[in-house]
């Protein structure tokens, strides 16, 4: 974070931006190399993005914005005409040059008629000018300020918010209701910051905005691991910023800023257009008022299906697909997951705070006796006692209950269990940390579900925590892989590019079969019980029955428990969703994460999918044909 994009954003919140002039602290680039800021997933999360790329190969003296080019593009003007007038120009004073004989390759008669190649030398150079002169076509750049602030001129904030997706900035934004989803090529990533922030006034009308405040009371110093206020405020912002809001300038507010009897020394403003919030440290109190505001004309907004087709490599087939969208982000618990960053110790990462994390399971031993049973104990005994050294320091002691072998069926873990790790070297450097999920307790015969999640932290320390556990577990002789973190959440089609198949079960029976089947005949492992949702199998539900919640009013059917089950192999998931007359559901997907491109592993989980889905045929054939004996 220090010296990235959030501390060049906050340059420009703190006072008027002057790209051209050093501040105390902060590395001003050249002004070939100027722009806003970087996402703030660079610095938050594991993931790396390009965001130079779309002006790889151009000149920066021609990617500077002009005024021919402002009058060019507000007029409608076709960008080769710009070039044409300017190649026209550029050649009118290159003749005037030789007019006046100051050109060292001056062209005569006399050395045309003493060399007939030199013309078509001369028309030879002009050409190969003119051809890279075309190809430096100047290209909008949402983080050079300059940029935007010449071309789009008009101050809403959804324009202000998506016109950098076009190449044309404004003028082509105007012909459209939003961005040309068709000719993006790549991800619309927002800048920081935004330049549009609404009067004082609209902030305090009640039929424009609604007002929510509350206030983080901030522990002692000696008790916190933060060294002041300025990085606890710092790191609240983050957390905004990581969803969706954009940081307002401080020359914005500066504007339209009205007399306030209070002062605060720090104080930051971020925007969603519907939402906006402003969090400001309060010395006399020694806490951190958050004022939301959010407007009226966000509420009650209807979600909008929309339904595609993707290509399964399961099927080898396109399948229908269907996502819900909604136009503005759903609550969020901003009140709690301030009171976990400032140092709540009682609360811990919830899932509705939307939070990065990574999922591993480790899959236990295909042992067949008690003595193979017992090694796998004493390796997952190692674990535990390398999990209690990486907790923090004064934490209680983790005891994981194990679970032999018997004649009942695999037990499910009665609920996670998490501990924090603090990721820092020394205790001078800024605090980071993560934590770490896990199951409460270890079935000999079901998979162990072990999650890190975080939400201060940078991607590269994450990524030490997740290979140092690989190495641990692989020294321990524990086979440990990746599972994509919405195989364990209600909704396991949330990934918009995954493809899981669902096989409706319409037979109690044949369910029960094919649950027998797929830990002795085909090699699954009970992978624990999963909360389901049954409302995103829109297309499945028929004749099936499951339980109606009485106290919805719009008799949504509420969350069910499916069992889950994962292959040895690790490629493949399949989720049983019963209802109330034993009918099932059958979900079947891909773990692409642990297949990572492998065409063996794809193969196997083809191969294993296929005599599933035969399986399930054979079943219903023999009921369909004894249905029609009696």
């Amino acid at each position: 974070m220090r010296g990235g994009g959030i501390e060049a954003a906050l340059a420009q919140y703190d006072e008027a931006p002057d790209l051209g002039a050093a501040k105390p602290g902060i590395a001003v680039p050249t002004s070939s190399d100027k722009r806003l800021s970087t996402s703030p997933l660079i610095s938050n999360m594991p993931f790396t993005f390009s965001l130079d790329r779309r002006n790889e190969g151009y000149n920066p003296n021609y990617t500077r914005l002009g005024q021919d080019r402002i009058a060019a593009i507000t007029e409608g003007l076709q960008s080769t005409d710009l070039h044409r007038r300017n190649l026209s120009k550029g050649l009118g004073d290159r003749r005037s040059s030789f007019a006046h004989g100051s050109s060292k390759q001056q062209v005569t008669a006399e050395s045309l008629s003493k060399n007939p190649n030199e013309l078509s030398r001369n028309k030879s150079k002009r050409h190969t000018y003119q051809h890279r002169y075309r190809r430096k076509v100047w290209v909008l750049n949402p983080f050079r300020q300059e940029d935007e602030d010449e071309v789009l001129a008009k101050r809403t904030h959804n324009r202000r918010r998506w016109s950098h997706v076009f190449p044309l900035g404004e003028a082509e934004f105007k012909k459209h209701a939003g961005p040309n989803w068709k000719s993006l090529c790549q991800p619309a990533i927002l800048p920081m910051t935004i330049d549009f922030h609404p009067d004082p006034s609209e902030l305090q009308d009640q039929d424009k905005f609604r007002i929510k405040q509350y206030s983080v009371t901030l522990p002692s110093m000696n008790e916190t691991n933060y060294k002041d206020a300025t990085e606890l405020l710092d790191d609240l912002m983050v957390q905004r910023v990581r969803q969706d809001f954009q940081l307002v300038p401080q020359s914005i507010l500066s504007a339209h800023r009205e007399t306030d009897n209070t002062e605060y020394t720090l104080s930051r403003t971020l925007s969603m257009g519907h939402k906006i919030q402003k969090l400001s440290y309060n010395p006399s109190s020694d806490s951190v008022d958050v004022v939301q505001y959010y407007a009226n004309f966000a509420e009650n907004e209807s979600p909008q299906s929309y339904r595609y087709l993707l290509w399964s490599a399961l099927r080898q087939d396109y399948v229908s697909v269907v996502q819900t969208f909604t136009k503005y982000t759903s609550p969020y618990k901003w009140n709690e997951l301030d009171m976990l960053i400032s140092g709540d110790t009682i609360s811990s990462i919830s899932e509705g705070m939307r939070h990065p994390r990574i999922s591993f399971v480790i899959l236990p031993d295909p042992f067949t006796d008690q003595n193979g049973e017992s090694g796998y104990s004493s390796k997952f005994q190692r674990l535990k006692e390398y999990f209690n050294k990486l907790q923090s320091k004064g934490s209680s002691t983790i005891d994981i209950e194990t679970v032999t072998k018997s004649d009942k069926p695999p037990k499910a873990s009665k609920g996670k269990r998490s501990f924090i790790v603090d990721l820092r070297r020394r205790n001078s450097d800024k605090y980071e940390w993560c934590e770490l999920v896990h199951d409460s307790n270890c079935d000999t015969r079901r998979t162990f579900r072990i999650t890190i999640q975080w939400l201060v932290a940078i991607g590269s320390k994450i990524d030490q925590q997740a290979q140092l556990l690989h190495r641990r577990c692989a020294q321990y002789g524990l086979n440990l892989i990746r599972v994509p973190s919405y195989s364990s959440l209600r909704l396991c089609f949330m990934n918009p590019y995954a493809v899981p198949i669902t096989i409706p079960v319409r037979d109690k029976s044949c369910v029960n079969s094919l649950e027998e089947a797929l830990t002795n005949d085909f090699g699954f492992i009970y992978d624990d019980s999963h909360m389901a949702d049954p409302n995103e199998l829109v297309d499945c539900l028929d004749e099936f029955d499951f339980v109606v919640n009485r106290w919805s009013m719009n008799k949504r059917k509420k969350f069910v428990p499916a069992k889950q089950y994962l292959h040895r192999s690790g490629t493949l998931f399949v989720r049983l969703l019963r209802d109330a007359q034993g009918k099932a559901i059958v979900i079947i997907y891909l773990n692409n994460l642990h297949i990572a491109g492998d065409a063996q592993l794809l193969e196997c989980a083809r191969t294993i999918f296929n005599d599933v889905e035969h399986f399930i045929t054979e079943e219903q054939a023999k009921l369909d044909a004894g249905n029609n004996v009696i």
